[in-house]
């Protein structure tokens, strides 16, 4: 769920139509591709399918734009496409574009699009019939719709005997690149009293040759000199991030991102908060039905997890973690899909919280065996199955999973899974890897059981009334782990500590609805309660954990105006009971509320622009720890924190 967003959206005035197009579920087409998660489908002329044809995700909430290449066979792949609203649009040289819309719940959803494209008509002075082209270009955003202009006009301009020369970098902004900045300053009191905030990205993307480049990167500016406060110093710190995105076809991709954060406390003297971390993945296909995938990670932390108002006793003070991972997946047979991989991590980790033994630098090493896959019985049940086995210092765990999927009519759909981790002389060490609410694999991250039912529908052609999805989710907690419930650096006291043997069900509900065919509006919320695993804090006692969280979004989008309007609640609470021993004092707890209001406006609704622009102001409240408190100062904080902030954002 996106209920912390870190770019500036563009909202754009969209008449949302139909075309030749169509959208589907995948259980009803592309058996072969029951385990890929993403946006599949299929580009076909009048007759035959269309090669190399154009073909573009365009997410309506925050502008963002993918493009692949049909293949040969005129077959395209958007994986791991979020969730949202898109267009899709389709454009080949010589053929009417098609555009056709569709809603994804999660980003693990498989669709399957299949559009068809017709030959344009054009007049005795060759030139295109006013009814093809310019009738859906009212409906094509204008990244799309500068590429595709880019593409015809060079089928004008280029002859056979210099169409080797566009790969030439002079020609990239024939090419189709398109570049997006942005820029944000405003006052945060969140993280200190009356502290600066200010920052900006910027975006490249567009296609090199037969390669689609994406390029993203921000950098955010903490300033904690109370203006107008003298002897008053709060934080000071810096957050940049940076992804770069190869992708190569529908079977090759290459995705590089790093993270790096400083926060320094100032106001109280203490050690400085550090994180950093690197991660590439690769992706590749190999033949008609194979898949290999490899990713490397490294993570270097200090005091980045230690800093909580409520603190275990084993967390250190740095660590430093890899993680390298290797997979292949391929077509047993018609709707029979096997992956098999191997994942290794190492976790080095300084001494423990002070007034511990004092040790050298300790290390653990585990190693993970896995396999999964998927088999259709019929063409409405979906059959999953998978085996992790973990191998550590002589220890071994073992995790069985298996899950179903029934289609029921048309649109609805009910699906189960289970896991159950099985320890043998395990020991019990934490985890430092991030952990966000928002991750696809929760039920996989520190887990020792989960077990998850879900029943959804999703709008079929044409359908307004919209999709929705109702999950019940019930974890047991494995290891020890930090729980984010915001991606944004600044924010990291907004988190909960889970330890192994917390019980955590959880409920969540996601609805994206047409209100009118102008306002399209998304709900998301989740809700969760549970605990009963012994928690050892800092001061060495141990406690029974008790935590509760609700989450809860609502975007709103007026494409008449081209206005967003977004609104978010985060409730988060944990308490420590004492465990057999009344007189051992008043547990310590945490509870932090947040509010937040952002509102986007498309400036081309009101100036005729020849890029897009847009402005967005960002009004947050909150109740709870600062972020330069430390475990041993902070037990709950009422009083009230604010954050203002605007900007502006440029795409051309």
């Amino acid at each position: 769920m996106t209920t912390s967003r870190t770019t500036i959206p563009l909202l754009f005035a969209l008449a949302l139509v139909g075309g030749a197009g169509r959208a589907v579920a995948a259980d009803s087409h592309a058996d072969s591709h029951d385990n890929r998660a993403g946006v599949a489908g299929r580009v076909l002329g009048e007759t035959s399918p269309l090669p190399s044809a154009g073909v573009y995700a365009y997410q309506l909430a925050d502008a963002s734009l993918r493009k692949v290449l049909t293949d040969p066979q005129g077959n395209f792949l958007f994986q791991d496409l979020p969730a949202g609203l898109y267009k899709i649009i389709a454009h080949k040289i010589g053929f009417t574009p098609v555009v056709v819309r569709i809603t994804r719940t999660t980003a693990q959803t498989y669709q399957f699009v299949e559009l068809q494209l017709a030959e344009e008509r054009r007049n005795g002075a060759g030139r295109v019939h006013p009814d093809d082209f310019w009738s859906v270009r009212s409906s094509i955003p204008g990244d799309v719709l500068r590429q595709i202009q880019s593409d015809e006009r060079e089928r004008t301009q280029l002859s056979l005997a210099d169409a080797q020369q566009r790969l030439d970098l002079s020609n990239l902004a024939k090419a189709g690149f398109s570049t997006s900045m942005q820029a944000m300053t405003g006052v945060d009191q969140i993280t200190q009293a009356n502290g600066l905030l200010s920052g900006g990205g910027v975006g490249i993307a567009g296609q090199l040759g037969q390669v689609q480049v994406g390029l993203r990167g921000s950098f955010w500016q903490l300033n904690g000199d109370a203006a107008g406060r003298p002897g008053i110093s709060g934080n000071t710190g810096q957050a940049s991030n940076l992804s770069l995105d190869l992708t190569r076809g529908p079977g090759s991709r290459v995705v590089f991102t790093s993270q790096s954060n400083r926060l320094t406390r100032n106001s109280d003297g203490g050690a400085p908060i550090d994180f950093e971390n690197y991660q590439v993945n690769w992706t590749q296909g190999l033949g008609e039905t194979g898949r290999s995938d490899f990713s490397a990670q490294y993570t270097a932390e200090s005091n980045y997890h230690a800093q909580a108002a409520i603190e275990p006793r084993e967390i250190p003070e740095a660590s430093r973690t890899w993680r390298l991972e290797g997979a292949y997946t391929t077509e047993l047979s018609e709707g029979n899909t096997l992956q098999t991989g191997l994942r290794y991590r190492e976790l080095q980790f300084d001494t423990p919280t002070p007034g511990l033994p004092a040790s050298d630098l300790l290390s653990t090493a585990n190693i993970d065996l896995f396999s999964r896959g998927g088999m259709r019985v019929q063409p409405a049940v979906l059959l999953e199955y998978g085996l992790y086995s973990t191998l550590s210092d002589g220890s071994l765990s073992l995790m069985p999973q298996g899950g179903i999927v029934l289609q029921l009519g048309t649109n609805w759909q009910l699906e189960g899974s289970a896991s159950q981790r099985v320890y043998q002389n395990a020991a019990l060490n934490p985890t430092f890897m991030p952990t966000l609410f928002e991750s696809s694999d929760l039920c996989e991250q520190g887990s020792e059981s989960c077990y998850r039912v879900s029943l959804g529908r999703k709008p079929a052609k044409d359908d307004t009334d919209g999709s929705v999805a109702l999950t019940a989710t019930r974890r047991k907690i494995g290891d020890t782990l930090r729980f984010y419930f915001s991606e944004e650096t600044f924010d990291r006291l907004e988190s909960l500590y889970l330890v192994r043997g917390d019980e955590l069900p959880e409920l969540r509900l996601q609805l994206s609805k047409h209100l009118t065919p102008k306002v399209v509006t998304t709900f998301d919320s989740s809700i969760g309660k549970g605990g009963g695993g012994i928690f050892l804090a800092a001061d060495q006692r141990p406690y029974e954990n008790q935590v509760q969280y609700l989450v809860a979004s609502l975007d709103t989008q007026f494409l008449t105006s081209s206005t967003g309007v977004f609104l978010a609640f985060h409730h988060l609470s944990q308490e420590l009971q004492p465990v057999g021993a009344p007189g051992s004092g008043a547990a310590p707890q945490m509870e932090i509320e947040r509010l937040r209001l952002m509102l986007t406006q498309d400036l081309r609704f009101l100036f005729d622009l020849a890029s897009d622009w847009a402005v967005q102001l960002d009004m947050e409240v909150s109740r709870g720890p600062l972020a330069n408190a430390t475990s041993t100062t902070t037990t709950n904080n009422s009083d009230l924190h604010r954050r203002l902030m605007g900007g502006i954002a440029v795409r051309f």
